[in-house]
């Protein structure tokens, strides 16, 4: 609107300074084109002064756009440069809606979150890849984080990741990896933290049934409900803390060679990496010595994918409370909810003769690995 009346101005101001200039002998302003010329230095604040009004009535023309049409525009362009500055505000605050693709989505925050995002970064292979963080911290906690990453691709979004609209403004829907962590941000109670994880699962996979998502449990019980929501990956916090001590009693040091193998750094770890295409059909001893050979590796394994279509009941017949919140949510939609699911098989250590297969995944053990995913 501001730009239609300033453009009016300007066009009025053309028509009226050359009714009044053309009848003046001095004039330098002959036609509406000499007139437009002049309403726009003058109401730009240029004044080049090779044209200007020497009649009475051409002069009150110029009063009036110096008046009114200045003012227009500088509420004009005071306008535009306000709409940049609410963006970056917005952005700052973790306001502003997410408009990358085939990105990682980390939705919600607690004490491991930051460990996560330094094994994505620091010491991962994201790379220049982006990475939305959806949580409610507070904004200093948000800038804090922003001027640690600096420089890396990470986009802020400052909200509920339960929520629809919440998770729409993150673009979940062209995202490539979900992560769901055990949400300890916002004050929400810690005894509903796994609910909100498994309705957040199901949102997620209503939005985007295709991404893939890991999600982080506090009770292993709940972890029927992740696989109802087709969760592919889910980590129970604390899961193998007794396996681990029994294992330091049995075999002392067994339990450091495990963690130093998942700890960040430059440490051997586990890699999943896609199978060279001419090992396809070969032996799992000839892709052994590959490995081995050309890139200091040591193959443990296979995974093995295969997707298949999938449609059953979501939820079970019990009458627990989180099967009842999950049915009611799910029957607001008011659609059918359909899942497409990645099975995958493990396989590890197997014989020297097993023939991989086109769906086949490496798992090695190694410093570094090219090709891996």
């Amino acid at each position: 609107m501001i730009a239609v009346i300033t453009l009016g101005v300007i066009f009025l101001s053309s028509i009226g300074v050359n009714y009044f200039e053309q009848k003046a002998a001095a004039s330098n302003i002959r036609s509406v084109w000499d007139g437009l010329w002049w309403a726009v230095v003058t109401i730009a604040t240029v004044g080049y002064g090779d044209r200007f009004p020497v009649s009475l009535g051409g002069r009150f023309v110029a009063f009036v756009l110096i008046f009114f049409g200045v003012g227009m525009m500088s509420l004009f362009t005071a306008t535009i440069a306000s709409i940049f500055v609410e963006k970056k505000i917005k952005e700052g605050r973790g306001l502003e809606t997410v408009k990358v693709k085939d990105h990682v989505v980390i939705c919600g925050w607690n004490q491991y979150t930051e460990e996560l995002l330094a094994g994505l970064t620091t010491h991962g292979s994201m790379g220049d890849s982006p990475i939305v963080l959806i949580n409610e911290l507070s904004v200093d906690e948000l800038e804090s984080l922003r001027m640690k990453y600096h420089s890396f691709n990470l986009k802020f979004l400052r909200g509920d990741y339960v929520r629809e609209d919440v998770l729409r403004r993150a673009n979940i829907a062209r995202a490539r990896f979900a992560v769901i962590m055990a949400d300890t941000s916002g004050g929400h109670s810690q005894d509903r933290t796994d609910e909100r994880t498994t309705l957040a699962a199901f949102t997620i996979k209503y939005l985007s049934p295709h991404i893939k998502t890991a999600a982080e449990l506090l009770d292993g019980e709940n972890r029927q409900h992740l696989k109802r929501a087709n969760v592919d990956e889910i980590v129970v916090r604390g899961e193998h803390i007794g396996s681990l001590l029994a294992t330091a009693v049995n075999f002392p040091g067994l339990p450091r060679l495990i963690s130093g193998m998942l700890s960040l750094g430059n440490t051997n770890k586990f890699w999943r990496v896609e199978i060279p295409r001419q090992f396809v059909g070969r032996t799992f001893r000839d892709l052994f010595l590959h490995y081995r050979e050309k890139q200091h590796a040591i193959l443990i394994g296979f995974l093995k994918e295969k997707r298949a279509m999938k449609l059953e009941d979501l939820l079970s017949d019990n009458t627990s409370v989180i099967d009842t919140f999950i049915r009611e949510k799910i029957r607001e939609t008011g659609k059918e909810y359909y899942c497409e699911r990645d099975e995958t098989r493990i396989i590890v250590n197997p014989p020297d003769d097993y023939t991989i297969s086109p769906e086949d995944y490496a798992v090695v053990l190694s410093k570094a690995m090219h090709g891996r995913i």
